[in-house]
């Protein structure tokens, strides 16, 4: 998981992201449907969450603005940046990377003014 998220996130910055950002799941109360059904709470679950130091370290070593959340889970966090950065006029498209796909509901469409 870690070196996956490691190149995406180098990925986008090559591609021309300019502004990146990843929040991790700080939170001992996880579920497996955090991160959906096919994952069982226990050994896979334990692995993911005990990469998040390093991968947050190795993030923010590269530049990368990371927010570990504690209170809720990360995509909250995800959701609200991503509605935030749309409603910017300046913003041309935003990219939530996340394996919920209930979020892409979060970004509305938004017409082209040319």
């Amino acid at each position: 998981m870690l070196l996956f998220v490691v190149a995406s996130v180098l990925g986008m910055i090559k591609e021309g992201a300019t502004h990146v950002a990843v929040a991790t799941d700080q939170s001992s109360s996880l579920s497996e449907t955090t991160y959906g059904q096919t994952i069982r709470q226990g050994t896979v679950l334990t692995l993911i969450l005990t990469q998040f130091p390093l991968l947050e370290e190795v993030l923010l070593a590269a530049g990368v603005v990371v927010w570990p959340i504690v209170e809720f889970v990360a995509d909250d966090a995800l959701a609200a940046a991503a509605v935030a950065a749309a409603a910017d006029k300046r913003v041309d498209r935003v990219i939530i990377c996340t394996p919920d796909k209930d979020l892409a509901q979060c970004v509305p469409v938004r017409e082209s003014s040319s």
